[in-house]
């Protein structure tokens, strides 16, 4: 089968929240997608779930659950899809959140357009107490990255890869993977993507919801991330040299290693108290 997009979405006790992702997973309006769920050993009924809606809507064909040898984490599991995947383009799609139905055939069209390495849309942040924020990507536009763009994008990015589409042979081309590190490894990776990307392709319309809820990984408070963020970064410094790019943003690189690395640490500090 060929597919136009694979969606990853990690797996790790999300049961209250699997069913509303797999109906906008299976609600897209674009054809021919293959999903990839990685199982990253959940111990509570979330992989029973998935099974049973497969079955239910007779999608194995092309939805597929994998499994990480053990405990690792959700950049890992994002890893193991990534090797996985069949599809032209590649999304990731967290099994707590969900998606518009029209998501996929949006950035596919943009991508299609542009010759697109990335594109990408607006996120919106949906609260508990059911009041949201629209989240934006750092603005550059649509087409080829100039290297004054490129320092824009890597000064400003937020971690909303979720927001993105990705070419597959590119991610490939450049073995683009998120680094074994429990902290920041999504920040790694799109400085990754933002040094290599040539071409990429934004909207601000809102087009995925990331869910905030007390029990998110990425919102319980957790102090000294510090080395695990590190680790991150030096895998970002390391990709620039491997590619021979690292002298000419190395004071690019630099500022985000003290923003996402060193202040942010501090914060989590002093939040901690």
């Amino acid at each position: 089968m060929s597919y136009t997009i694979t969606i990853i979405s990690p797996v790790f006790n999300v049961a209250k929240y699997i069913v509303r992702c797999m109906e906008s997973l299976s609600m897209q309006t674009l054809a021919h997608i293959e999903v990839i769920f990685v199982d990253d050993h959940s111990t509570d009924n979330s992989i029973q779930l998935i099974q049973e809606y497969i079955t239910m809507h007779a999608l194995n064909e092309d939805w597929h659950i994998l499994q990480t040898p053990t405990n690792q984490g959700p950049a890992a599991a994002r890893n193991i899809g990534i090797d996985a995947a069949k599809g032209k383009y590649i999304a990731f799609v967290d099994a707590d959140d969900w998606i518009e139905a029209n998501m996929m055939q949006i950035l596919y069209n943009l991508a299609q357009e542009h010759n697109a390495d990335i594109s990408s849309s607006a996120a919106i942040l949906d609260f508990p107490n059911d009041s949201h924020k629209v989240m934006l990507n750092p603005r550059v536009g649509c087409g080829t990255l100039t290297k004054c763009q490129r320092r824009f994008l890597l000064q400003h990015f937020v971690s909303n890869f979720t927001t993105m589409l990705f070419n597959r042979g590119w991610l490939n081309q450049y073995n683009l993977r998120f680094p074994d590190a429990k902290s920041s490894e999504d920040s790694s990776f799109i400085g990754q993507c933002y040094l290599v990307a040539r071409n990429i392709a934004q909207i601000d319309t809102p087009l995925y919801h990331y869910i905030i809820h007390p029990d998110s990984i990425s919102h319980r408070k957790r102090i000294f991330r510090g080395k695990e963020k590190h680790k991150a970064f030096v895998e970002l410094f390391q990709f620039a040299k491997d590619n021979h790019i690292f002298k000419q943003y190395r004071l690019t690189l630099y500022w985000i290693y003290i923003k996402k690395v060193i202040f942010s640490s501090v914060i989590d500090y002093i939040k901690h108290f």
